[in-house]
């Protein structure tokens, strides 16, 4: 067989690099590998050598040379593409992994080559789920909105928010006797405000949607994806759930400080604005306090800062005077801010009025050097800032979690463009491509495909109280499926970075009758809070229940409701409509009381794994030589055709200046 020889040019951040004319660059193609079937490769060279050119010298700014002031940084990889014949063959990223020297001189930097599938990841690097913006679902903490999201999407959200019954802290339970007035019984009872789901107890919750969305804004990258794009992936959401316990309730970090807004101002010896007071010694020597009266009926901190810093914070109730003392420097700048106390509850602080006097004590009658005062009640409330309550996660995990449990392969199709689907759809977007003139069909290796005795899909090991529970129970987590095969070979796990939540419907502790009440408690055992993984779960439907609930509000008042969204590993509340679950298992549903087949694994891993161990699945090595308009042509998700026979690829070496191929096909079953 007669090689061809194609030009392959290299260009390095738009620059063509200078290649040895008998360098051999081989390409690795591969999607899904059958050794590994939980990860998701994209396409890579082997390591190779391009000359220490002038050119390239001045691509990898010598890098050779410890000494160059500013050099190439050779931990960040630099965009690439590569042609063949003047043809685009991939884009992607190029990486130096080192320099070889001869005689004192740079002969060769060594190189490879990555597709945008790994320079997605790069893109990503550690940033986390909560540096993405996602402000425009940001929303005042008050009862109109906390009520509207528990039956109802949150306004202004552009319906991608909404409020779960899902507990951060008490053990919820339900009983209807109206002798039961503990917290955690969320059962209405008239005139009793003492019980029930409280305001603070509730999170809202995210549409995946809109996290996929602001990730495409943040690193100018586009998902083309039916699944993405899907109404069942639309159900999809995740509680925003950063912290063990309340949202802001008992959180010392829960509140920030905010100005008070000073109508007025006047001093001698002070520059005064309405918010920053300047300390002259010009006229005065010295000050001793600040004295701040404030008028209000609520809890509050007020906190001095002296040149932008904390430097005093005080706690107070009521009507009453907070002192400040202080001896300050020529120039200093005074500013009065308000805040929460540490127990805050989250309910509106109002400030009817406030007034900054700052005094000095020349011998024994103190003096009024200066006056702030405010005409306007000053008002705190608490803002969900929705970025700032996801979960602590990073994205490429949270996207690499969405791949292994939905099964799903992405492809870049452009520059910053991607292709997202599950592995059968994608499969089914190939092309069938008769390769048999171009395939050495007389020496062929034929082997059994490499398998596990154990394969293990898994989410996190929740500690939630009911998760926990099963798993003590059954040695095997909730929605998680193992599968033992009769045969020597390694365990092979894949594992979803999300916890995984046994929901609850509640009975009524009064007779023992279920209730049309269904809850998540993200507590132990030991009912404490907990945090575990992000959670996301499906949001079917909301459902107008017939047991009532008791919301009590920022006002202390008790509120009768019977309207609730379900929260589910379901995308339906009518069981005949179920075609999706987030269980890998089947599993009996707590609300419908019923199992369900159309779970992560049969919807999106069987067809893959039993044909993986089909008795007849087989592995191919076949070599060839391609013709430059198959190579360019030629994707991963093709079948082939030799002979009588089609075959999917698992992997193949391509050698860009040749066509010479190595290739792993698996019989097509």
């Amino acid at each position: 067989m007669t090689l061809a020889m194609y030009r392959v040019d290299l260009y390095i951040d738009g620059q063509r690099a200078d290649l040895f004319q008998d360098e051999n660059i081989e390409m690795n193609l591969s999607v899904q590998n059958i050794k590994d079937i939980s990860k998701v490769f994209g396409d890579f060279t082997n390591s190779f050598s391009i000359p220490a050119s002038p050119t390239n010298n001045a691509i990898f700014k010598h890098y050779y040379n410890v000494d160059v002031y500013g050099g190439f940084d050779a931990k960040l990889r630099v965009d690439a593409f590569i042609e063949v014949n003047n043809n685009l063959f991939r884009a992607g990223i190029v990486e130096l992994e080192g320099v070889q020297m001869k005689s004192h001189q740079p002969y060769s930097y060594n190189v490879g080559f990555y597709s945008n599938v790994t320079s997605l990841k790069d893109k990503f690097g550690e940033d986390q789920l909560n540096d993405l913006d996602l402000s425009a679902q940001d929303h005042q903490y008050n009862d109109t909105n906390i009520v509207t999201g528990l039956n109802g999407y949150v306004s202004g959200t552009d319906s991608s928010i909404i409020y779960p019954l899902i507990s951060p802290v008490a053990n919820w339970y339900y009983d209807s006797s109206g002798s039961d007035h503990t917290p955690s019984n969320i059962s209405y009872h008239s005139g009793h405000n003492e019980h029930g789901v409280f305001y603070y107890d509730l999170k809202p919750a995210i549409k995946l949607q809109k996290i996929i969305d602001a990730i495409e804004a943040k690193y100018g990258i586009e998902f083309q994806s039916d699944f993405f794009d899907s109404a069942d992936f639309g159900k999809l959401f995740m509680w925003c759930h950063r912290r063990a316990g309340y949202m802001f309730k008992d959180q010392p970090n829960g509140s920030t400080n905010e100005v008070i807004n000073f109508t007025s101002a006047t001093g001698y010896g002070f520059n005064t604005t309405t918010d920053k007071f300047t300390f002259s010694q010009s006229s005065m020597t010295d000050m001793d306090y600040i004295d701040v009266a404030v008028t209000s009926t609520d809890d509050y901190a007020i906190s001095l800062y002296v040149n932008g810093e904390l430097n005093t914070k005080k706690e107070d109730t009521g009507n009453a005077t907070v002192r400040f003392i202080t001896n300050p420097n020529d120039g200093d700048v005074f500013q009065i801010k308000f805040s929460p106390i540490a127990a805050w509850d989250a309910s509106a602080i109002n400030l009817t009025a406030v007034t900054a006097s700052f005094v000095i004590v020349p011998i024994s009658t103190p003096v009024n050097i200066a006056t702030a005062s405010t005409s306007a009640t000053q008002t705190y409330t608490a803002d969900v800032v929705i970025s700032d309550q996801l979960p602590e996660q990073k994205i490429s995990d949270f996207i690499g979690s969405l791949v292994r449990a939905f099964n799903l392969v992405i492809v870049p199709v452009a520059n910053n463009k991607y292709d997202i689907e599950p592995l059968d759809d994608w499969y089914a977007e190939g092309t069938t491509r008769d390769v048999t003139e171009y395939i050495d069909t007389e020496e062929i290796t034929i082997r059994k495909p490499s398998l596990y005795r154990r394969i293990n899909f898994k989410y996190n090991e929740t500690e939630a109280i009911l998760g926990e529970q099963y798993r003590l129970q059954n040695d095997i987590g909730y929605g998680d499926l193992r599968a033992d095969f009769s045969f020597d070979g390694e365990e092979f796990e894949v594992e979803v970075g999300f916890d995984h939540m046994l929901f609850e419907r509640l009975s009524n502790q009064n007779g023992g009758a279920l209730t049309t009440i269904g809850v998540g408690k993200s507590i132990t055992r030991e009912i404490e809070p907990y945090i575990g993984s992000p959670l996301i779960f499906y949001l079917p439907a909301a459902l107008r229940g017939t047991d009532t609930f008791s919301y009590i509000d920022m006002t202390d008042s008790e509120n009768s409701k019977t309207d609730f969204w379900l929260i589910s590993n379901l995308n339906s509340d009518v069981a005949s409509s179920v075609t999706k679950t987030l269980n890998f298992s089947t599993e009996v549903d707590p609300y419908l009381l019923q199992g369900f087949s159309t779970g992560l694994y049969n919807t999106y891993w069987k067809d893959y794994i039993t044909d993986l161990y089909d008795t007849s699945r087989r592995t191919f090595q076949y070599s060839g030589q391609l013709p430059l308009g198959l190579m360019l042509a030629l994707k991963i998700n093709d079948k082939l055709t030799i002979g009588e026979r089609n075959y999917i690829i698992n992997q193949m070496k391509l050698n860009l200046s040749t066509g010479e191929t190595q290739m792993e096909l698996l019989n097509d079953v």
